[in-house]
């Protein structure tokens, strides 16, 4: 059970605002829009203007939709009003309103979206691993443990989904928390049509270790594979082309890029769970903001997308119709200096073929 001193217990009635912030509610209108817009053209240009990329664009189009998803819950179907520093809050987005789909239901599959997004970006890791691997055979996976892997990554959300959902209280339990431990805050609970408080328990505490156990997972995996892939590059230079080097190493910048951008949500996670724990007095404030953090985050990794990766960049500087990139080599190999690393780097440009 949540304890409290009594003065923190007297002082809810004062420090929570059970209104519906303006400035969220519209931020959430602005932001689904935005986040969709940016998302769908990212997803386009993954699909139409990838030129000779294998499967792995599939892998990009996975982690850009499983992001999308997570926003859009966020800012349109959910649209989440915490009340910290009572742990809990209320939805007011499309899935109360019209669906009446409850609040625990729409935090549980909140979970699930954005473990979804972990899941797609440790996906894109080992399949990015996986084809740089096949140059020297070294690390590379038979098609059935590979099959194995990206299973057990992917099944990560609908475990850490299901063991938040089972740390839940049922409604009857939520009623009696808020008596025992925010008296004073009963009516205001009572005017609400629906809502969703947290209790330390068993299951709470499994799913925290769980949540602990895939980011720490996460983190060894993508610098395991990262530099095993530089490592693999270096030391096959000569056996490969020159245009293939430059798109591996490319391809592989722009995702290190891309995993940058998981700040923006681990941050707000991390944040959320400190202000759980030290209950700051303008709480309720901060997690406004956790929010518009994690929203922020498929368009936000859209863009970094498009910047580093060389094709994807051109295209949208360049954009005009009937336009196909690849990489190639230019025409620096008929200098007489020498193939310097720099210089090989160099030759390898977005050749821009107008048909």
């Amino acid at each position: 059970m949540i304890m409290f001193t009594e003065a923190e217990v007297m002082s809810f009635s004062y420090a929570v605002d059970f209104g519906v912030p303006e400035w969220l509610k519209l931020y959430y209108h602005v932001i689904s829009v935005v986040s969709t817009v940016i998302s769908f053209f990212s997803m386009y240009i993954i699909l139409f203007q990838s030129g000779k990329m294998d499967g792995y664009r599939f892998y990009l189009f996975y982690m850009q939709f499983a992001g999308w998803l997570m926003d859009l819950h966020l800012s349109t179907f959910m649209q989440f009003i915490p009340l910290f520093p009572v742990f809990g809050g209320y939805c007011t987005g499309l899935l109360t309103q019209i669906f009446r789909i409850d609040d625990s239901f729409q935090t549980t599959y909140t979970a699930f979206t954005i473990c979804l997004v972990a899941s797609a970006l440790n996906s894109c890791f080992v399949r990015k691993h996986q084809a740089i691997s096949k140059i020297s055979s070294k690390y590379l996976l038979d098609n059935v443990t590979y099959c194995i892997v990206i299973f057990l990554l992917n099944i990560y959300p609908v475990i850490a989904a299901s063991l938040l959902y089972l740390s839940m209280l049922n409604k009857s339990e939520q009623v009696e928390l808020v008596k025992s431990v925010y008296p004073n805050l009963v009516d205001k609970f009572a005017s609400l049509p629906n809502y969703v408080v947290f209790d330390s328990n068993i299951w709470a505490i499994v799913f925290f270790a769980f949540i602990f156990f895939g980011c720490t997972y996460t983190l060894v995996l993508i610098v395991t594979t990262t530099y095993q892939m530089f490592k693999i590059l270096d030391d096959n230079r000569k056996h490969i082309s020159a245009s293939n080097y430059a798109k591996h190493r490319a391809t592989l910048r722009s995702l290190l890029a891309q995993f940058t951008t998981c700040f923006l949500i681990v941050g707000p996670a991390s944040l959320f769970s400190l202000l759980v724990v030290i209950r700051y007095e303008h709480s309720q404030v901060a997690t406004h903001w956790t929010i518009v953090a994690l929203t922020l985050h498929s368009s936000a990794n859209a863009i970094v997308m498009v910047i580093t990766y060389p094709p994807y960049r051109h295209f949208v500087m360049l954009w005009k119709t009937n336009r196909s990139f690849h990489f190639a080599s230019s025409q620096y190999q008929r200098s007489t200096l020498p193939n310097t690393r720099i210089q090989t780097e160099r030759s390898i440009a977005v050749t821009i073929t107008t048909h």
